[in-house]
């Protein structure tokens, strides 16, 4: 029996309901709900009181202590997080930080576009003023003597010009080093991400690399990351997510490993074919971004057409509702994706390419790295726990038809 179940009405689950199927519950409800997927004016405010409730039932012991003592008593130490921040779990959550970081690249560009947005405001609103400028010293020049009507408008023209050009020169300098400052934040960040990632990545194979290296060892390393990789895939994208990393993993450690057998040739070509599917996947994602564009566009279109007989109905409307948010979905998992493997790119060759260690170390670490690779290419679900961890996915896949 629970004081208050505000929180589970919330996410429409019984008290009783177990964590996965809240997380799933919240998952398929902060979609919905989400401000830039749905324009509905309460969109906000009721995912604003989603993620509340999820932050909450969430953790075991703010759950127990919301059980027994209510709201006021379980809230967190550090206060509720931005809903914003939390939506990232739609792309494996916290469980990956480890291995991929914190994927920042949507924000990034988010906070790109509002600075670049900022700069243009700020020009229009400097030409708006000049102009207005500009005609109060034409009406004042209107009422002196025509001989000096000419030579006054004219002085007034160029300095009103200067003066248009010189604000908004000042305003593009200044957008220009906060864009600038902005970008080496960021660029500062990833290589302090990178460097934290490829120790904890260096951690994780001395299992095997540290390790007297018999069969029993072997087994125990498999085992461990079996293990792990049958947690992670049970996240909301973590069986893509562990395929991508396996991916890299596998061809990173297969690159170097030939490079040191065969002269670098054999290395060389491999590297060259990872750097044409680089290209492929960065077309990828500006083709998925273009395809979600131009469904929003033809969804904006459709909801202002004020023609009854082409009007769709409210199935048809819903039916495209899930069609642009498959779309959307599906462009920001293409960026994320992108993202996630130029990380794991740099962190392996920080831990192949280490000169502090010996040659014969970086080999062994090439080679646990293809295992663990191997070992993350192969993990698979059940149709059981497909249907339990595929929301978003499912979106996505019926987006592609």
């Amino acid at each position: 029996m629970v004081v208050d179940d505000t929180y589970y009405k919330i996410l429409q689950v019984e008290p009783t309901a177990t964590p996965q199927l809240i997380k799933k519950s919240y998952r398929k409800l902060s979609l919905k709900y989400h401000p830039d997927k749905n324009p509905a004016p309460e969109a906000k405010e009721r995912f604003q009181e989603i993620t509340a409730a999820y932050q909450v039932l969430s953790d075991s012991d703010l759950r127990a202590k919301y059980d027994k003592f209510g709201k006021e008593s379980a809230i967190p130490a550090d206060g509720f997080e931005d809903a914003t921040e939390y939506f990232a779990m739609i792309f494996g959550g916290d469980a990956f930080k480890d291995y991929i970081g914190e994927l920042t690249l949507l924000k990034d560009l988010t906070k790109s576009a509002q600075l670049s947005q900022t700069d243009k405001e700020k020009t229009d609103e400097n030409n708006e003023d000049n102009k207005e400028n500009k005609d109060d010293k034409n009406n004042t020049n209107d009422k002196n003597s025509t001989s000096n009507s000419t030579s006054n408008t004219n002085t007034n023209t160029n300095t009103n010009t200067n003066s248009n050009s010189n604000s908004n020169s000042n305003t593009n300098t200044n957008t220009n080093a906060e864009l600038d400052q902005f970008e080496e934040e960021c660029r500062l960040k990833r290589l302090e991400t990178q460097k934290k990632l490829a120790e904890k990545l260096i951690l994780r194979l001395s299992v095997w690399t540290e390790s007297p290296k018999d069969r029993n060892c072997l087994n125990a390393f498999k085992t461990k990351y079996e293990l792990e990789a049958d947690s992670l895939k049970m996240e909301s994208f973590g069986l893509e997510i562990l395929h991508t990393i396996g991916e890299i993993y596998y061809t990173k450690g297969n690159i170097y490993l030939k490079s040191q057998k065969y002269y670098g040739i054999t290395g060389f070509f491999h590297s060259v074919k990872e750097k044409a599917g680089i290209v492929s996947d960065t077309f990828k994602t500006i083709s998925s971004a273009l395809d979600a564009q131009n469904t929003m566009e033809e969804y904006t279109k459709i909801q202002e057409n004020s023609n009854e007989d082409q009007k769709l109905s409210q199935e048809e409307m819903a039916e495209m509702e899930k069609l642009l948010m498959g779309k959307v979905i599906g462009a920001a998992w293409a960026g994320s994706k992108f993202e996630i493997q130029g990380t794991l790119r740099s962190v392996c060759n920080i831990v192949l390419y280490d000169k502090t260690v010996s040659q014969l170390k970086r080999i062994e670490r090439a080679e646990t790295l293809v295992k663990l690779g191997q070992i993350f290419k192969k993990t698979t679900r059940t149709d059981d726990e497909n249907e339990e961890a595929r929301i978003f996915e499912e979106l996505v896949a019926e987006a592609k038809k």
